[in-house]
């Protein structure tokens, strides 16, 4: 893998991460496009830390208010950090218990398309069942249900944000606290996956790149995730997340009768 390959790849995960169009499925094609291997988990993961990054960039204030809200007394942070506590649980546990099935659970391109088919059909769902008045504060309950969301989105190709978004949106949540919610809450498992992909490098799992290759990606990754945070935050404030489906339909369609 090249330094310019290593970036490209940070990129696409980076944009495609927090667009709800499957980071996984388009890390796939672009690796196949590239005639890289499909299975480059671990170095995969570590382009997770630039996303992470990005996230802490992108949400300073939030991420510092709660950290000392146990003791300065901000209930509203204090009640933010209970519930990305609650909603973090499902997907921890599962991806704990389940992670070599899903690394094995790689599928093949055709695959690929039908997984971005029911990211189109998720996110469209969603919006047409609505509840018709929208609430301003989550509940727990709520971060339960996008806890589980999250816990699904373990599956391959299935995206994180699209499924937590669209659980957020069907229990009423407005757009930009479903957003939101769903950023902050993929910073723990982000921050988890590192770890255990790090562990792995240290005890000789996984091989990587050369160092300078797998920076380029994490860059690459840091720069478009904050770009598509910012794109999407400002695309959530008068349009609707179905019209991703606009895209992932025909592209999912092709994949799935690519000979």
């Amino acid at each position: 893998m090249t330094i310019t390959q290593s970036a490209i790849l940070g990129v696409v995960q980076g944009f495609t991460e927090f667009l709800p169009i499957s980071s996984t499925a388009h890390l796939m094609l672009a690796q196949s496009a590239m005639g890289l291997p499909t299975d480059l988990q671990g170095f995969d993961i570590l382009l997770h830390t630039g996303t992470l990054l990005a996230l802490i960039l992108c949400y300073p204030n939030v991420w510092w208010n709660m950290a000392k809200s146990p003791f300065t007394g901000d209930r509203p942070s204090q009640r933010m950090l209970l519930l990305l506590i609650i909603a973090t649980i499902p997907a921890a546990v599962c991806g704990v218990l389940f992670a070599d099935a899903v690394e094995k659970s790689m599928g093949s391109i055709q695959s690929l398309g039908w997984q971005l088919l029911v990211n189109a059909a998720v996110l469209l769902i969603a919006e047409r069942c609505l509840q018709s008045r929208h609430r301003k504060e989550m509940r727990v309950p709520d971060a339960i249900i996008i806890g589980i969301a999250q816990a699904l989105a373990l599956i391959p190709g299935i995206s994180r944000s699209a499924i937590t978004i669209a659980a957020g949106r069907t229990r009423g949540i407005v757009r930009g606290d479903a957003l939101d919610f769903s950023f902050l809450m993929a910073t723990p498992i982000i921050a988890g996956a590192s770890l255990f992909a790090a562990a792995d490098i240290v005890g000789g799992n996984t091989i990587l790149p050369a160092m300078s290759v797998t920076l380029a990606g994490i860059v690459g990754a840091c720069i478009s995730s904050i770009a598509a945070i910012y794109f999407l935050r400002r695309f959530v404030a008068s349009c609707s997340l179905a019209w991703f489906a606009v895209y992932l339909v025909p592209v999912g369609l092709l994949l799935c009768i690519r000979v």
